[in-house]
């Protein structure tokens, strides 16, 4: 017999509570409990139960098999077989938490394997591009200043996004040019930034002095013109700057991308980036690289002129 107590969206925030007592990012919880809401409507959808006690294999892999049929309703493309698994994995680690707590007596993902998806390599942005975007925000205004400080620390650290949105004016330490971010798992970390990166973010600091949420000791590092900006508004940013530059749009993550090819490219060490990035596992390494790795290889044996040697 089950109750309204056991519907997976009740248990849901529950399952958000053990999450918050682990430590966990609300962009994590947020991501969690959305993609249980999204099973929960497609249960509810097929006419299916969404009780946790009766929830099998059967319709975990049902939805599964749904998601990598579903198209972007506002671009008509195919969801990538990520997506799939980004969904998945959420599930996994709900249901988990389900058996722990004794909710339901079997994880129904009990023999259930992840969904097959073929290697996306994320294309690395020229460097023309990356100077055609800063050359766009090379005025003097506001937006101008604050820009370009955002897309050089993008490009100059290789931090992800929502650690560069979350950034606190007192997480800048221009005495050692270096910003303390927050990254997965909540973990802090110290990357550095180069003289024109520290240039951009002083230009920023002395118009954000005049912002009216700034005179109001508001601690966000970025200001919009209703207040602290958020991880979405600044993609909408490089969005709107790649669309006035005329160039390709660059997803904020493929500044990353562009960090670490130029980093390997440069001889720079694979631990050192894996420190300077937050990663705690080398397959990121053969991921990020990945993309232009080809390329590098190609260059490093012109360096060697291995044959020229004989």
């Amino acid at each position: 017999m089950t109750s309204d107590l056991d519907d997976i969206r009740e248990l849901a925030e529950d399952f958000a509570t053990e999450l918050r007592r682990k430590n966990r990012s609300q962009r994590t919880i947020h991501g969690y409990l959305q993609h249980i809401r999204y099973f929960a409507d497609y249960l509810q959808a097929e006419g299916l139960p969404t009780a946790g006690p009766q929830i099998t294999r059967d319709h975990l892999g049902g939805y599964i098999e749904w998601l990598l049929t579903r198209k972007n309703h506002r671009t008509g493309e195919q969801l990538s077989p990520e997506y799939a698994r980004g969904q998945y994995r959420s599930l996994q680690q709900f249901f988990k938490y389900l058996k722990t707590e004794e909710i339901i007596d079997v994880d129904p993902f009990d023999r259930m394997t992840l969904p097959d998806a073929p290697e996306q390599q994320v294309p690395v942005p020229p460097i023309e591009s990356l100077r055609a975007l800063l050359a766009e925000c090379a005025g003097t205004t506001f937006e101008d200043r604050r820009d370009t400080a955002i897309i050089r620390l993008f490009v100059d650290t290789g931090c992800r996004r929502g650690e560069i949105a979350a950034l606190r004016v007192d997480d800048l330490d221009f005495a050692e040019n270096t910003a303390t971010v927050l990254g997965k798992g909540r973990r802090p970390r110290t990357v550095p930034f180069g003289d024109k990166t520290r240039t951009a973010l002083r230009r920023y600091l002395r118009v954000r002095a005049q912002h009216p949420k700034a005179i109001n000791d508001e601690p966000a590092l970025w200001l919009g013109k209703f207040g602290p900006m958020t991880d979405h508004g600044i993609g909408q940013l490089v969005e709107r700057r790649c669309l006035a530059a005329g160039i390709e749009h660059i997803h904020p993550h493929q500044f990353r991308h562009f960090f670490a090819h130029n980093w390997l490219d440069n001889g720079g060490q694979e631990q050192d980036l894996m420190m300077l990035a937050g990663w705690r596992s080398r397959q990121m390494l053969a991921k990020y690289g990945r993309s232009v790795a080809d390329e590098r290889a190609k260059a490093a044996h012109r360096r060697a002129r291995l044959g020229d040697q004989l």
